[in-house]
Order: structure tokens, then sequence, then C-alpha cells
């Protein structure tokens, strides 16, 4: 996801920027294959778009449903049926369900997916301090235990993401 919106910024520049155009809202990103390809490109954009958010919210259902499925003790796998692992399925399905509703509503999906973004950003230390603390208990874990190259480089992750946290509510408040 950050690999191609990366991409798309440099290919945003470097079509629009000669072109002396200042890319405002979302609504222009469409011209970014239209210059190139004329009406398929708006045919490839819109299926480009619709892959990538499809992807995202599915990849958001999983895995909500197998912190649950593992937070709860149920049973899940890929390799079984829905019938064998019935709470996972209807977890994942449910999630999948109630995502599409804010949308009929009429929320508006840039707003959403910036609020989004923060609450990730917040949760990140919420989820990674806890491992950290696993990863150094050799009761549990023995001889597997993180080095402290590994302590340093996932408390480094752990400090941005507390910052990431902190700053962001108010950008998101401040609409910044």
């Amino acid at each position: 996801g950050g690999i191609v919106a990366i991409g798309a910024l440099v290919l945003a520049g470097l079509i629009f920027h000669p072109a002396g155009i200042q890319v405002d809202s979302f609504d222009q990103l469409p011209l970014l294959l239209t210059s190139a390809f004329g009406h398929w490109g708006f045919v490839l954009f819109i299926a480009s778009l619709a892959i990538a958010c499809f992807g995202a919210a599915q990849e958001i259902a999983l895995t909500s449903a197998y912190l649950m499925a593992q937070g709860f003790g149920w049973r899940w796998s890929e390799n079984l049926p829905p019938a064998d692992d019935a709470r996972f399925s209807l977890t994942y399905t449910a999630i999948t369900v109630l995502a599409i509703l804010p949308i009929a509503a009429g929320v508006d999906v840039l707003k959403l997916t910036n609020i989004s973004m923060v609450f990730s950003a917040a949760s990140l230390p919420l989820v990674a301090v806890p491992l950290l603390v696993i990863m150094n208990d050799r009761r549990f874990l023995r001889d597997y235990c993180n080095g402290w190259v590994s302590n340093t480089v996932v408390s480094l992750i752990v400090a941005l993401a507390f910052v990431l946290a902190v700053v962001s509510f108010p950008l998101l408040i401040t609409g910044g």
C-alpha cells in the first residue's frame, strides 16, 4: 500500500507539475492515467482503486477476525472449513458487512480513513509493548528470546509509534 502511494505521488509529480496542474482533491487522480491512456486510463484507475480498497478492507477484516480468534482461544485456520471455525468465519463476515454501513450512510470516506489511521497509530504501542515483554521472557521462550538488536529496533518502533499517536490526535482534531 505504501509503495503504491509513493509511486502515485511520484507519477503525479511527473505528470502534473510540468503541466502546471495543482492537484487539490482526489477527484483529479484519474487524470494520472487518462492523460496517457484516454478512456481506458479511467477504467484502469477505477479498477485499481476498487481492487486496492477491497483488498485493504478484506485485510482489515481478516486481521480483526484473527486477533479475536487468538484472543478468545477460538479454533481458526486457513485450512479449516467455515463450519469448523464458525466463530472466526462469523466474525470475518460480520466485520466485512459492518464496514459497509458507514459508507452506505454517507460518511466521508477520506475522513473515515484519516480517523482509522489515527487509531491504528495509537494502537501500535498497545500491541507492541506487550509483545516486547513476552519476547524477553526466558521462562516462556527459553533460547528464543530477543537479543539487544531486536529489542533496540522494536523499542525505536514503539517510540516512533507513540510519537505518531500523540501527534496524530491533535492533527485529526484541528484538521491538519
